[in-house]
């Protein structure tokens, strides 16, 4: 793999077209998504280390991950954690409280086979347009995993998502704020569509956008061969119930790299 793939500079924020995720998690995001909880990640923490993801010793990897909400409970497993996102404002949270680095999960900055466990929680997988980006993804991650290391992606459950997509919803928040949201979703793209627009009680307006490409479980579980990396479990909810296309909360995937 060449030097310019692992390039771990991000791209540059505030540049004029920049993608949707470039700008999207910032210190509102912590607001936004309050209910993301220590309690939940405690919770998926006992999932991945009975999924053998995180475990005593380990060195693990928690890509994307935010305000670094994971690292202790994984850290009570035994495991070694370090995290990577692209937002510098998660990351100023992230630091108080496990190792980080800031950088594209495109190109990780990490020497090959220097992982024992990779996570990727949260739908934090499927922001590029481009399939090939998207598979660059899990090609970095089969990269640092050494050979028998496992990696958990959790994603959204695609049919049950588009089967009960809420065309539009208004959230009244405590402080005032009003929450407009506007799903769709586009087949062609395999795409779901999030449109965002707050009103602020000063009258001020902001508008965000969040776009995620999503995916059936064989076509998951195809692109996951591709790199080198084979299914081994696939849960429904973060609990490891048996995973339901028709019903099925989230489709958490644990993968072993050949």
């Amino acid at each position: 793999m060449s030097d310019e793939r692992r390039d771990p500079r991000p791209p540059p924020a505030g540049a004029a077209g920049e993608p949707w995720y470039v700008g999207a998690f910032d210190e509102a995001y912590l607001e936004r998504y309050a209910h993301r909880d220590d309690a939940e990640a405690t919770r998926q923490v006992a999932w991945l280390a009975d999924a053998s993801v995180v475990g005593e010793g380990l060195r693990v990897l928690d890509l994307c991950c935010g305000a670094g909400r994971h690292a202790a409970p994984a850290r009570a497993a035994g495991a070694r954690v370090v995290g990577l996102d692209l937002s510098a404002a998660l990351l100023r949270e992230a630091r108080r409280r496990l190792p980080v680095a800031r950088g594209d999960m495109r190109r990780l900055p990490f020497a090959d086979a220097s992982f024992d466990g990779v996570f990727q929680m949260f739908t934090a997988f499927g922001y590029f347009e481009a399939d090939d980006e998207n598979r660059a993804v899990l090609a970095e991650v089969a990269r640092v995993l050494r050979s028998g290391g496992r990696y958990a992606l959790d994603l959204m459950n695609a049919r049950r998502e588009i089967e009960r997509l809420v065309p539009r919803s208004t959230t009244r928040h405590d402080d005032g704020r009003v929450e407009e949201a506007t799903r769709t979703h586009d087949p062609a793209r395999r795409r779901i569509e999030k449109e965002i627009e707050v009103t602020h009680p000063d009258g001020r307006i902001e508008r965000r956008r969040e776009s995620v490409r999503v995916f059936a479980e064989d076509e998951v579980a195809g692109w996951l061969d591709a790199a080198g990396l084979s299914v081994e479990r696939v849960a429904g909810d973060d609990r490891g119930a048996p995973f339901r296309a028709e019903d099925s909360p989230r489709m958490i995937v644990v993968a072993v790299r050949r």
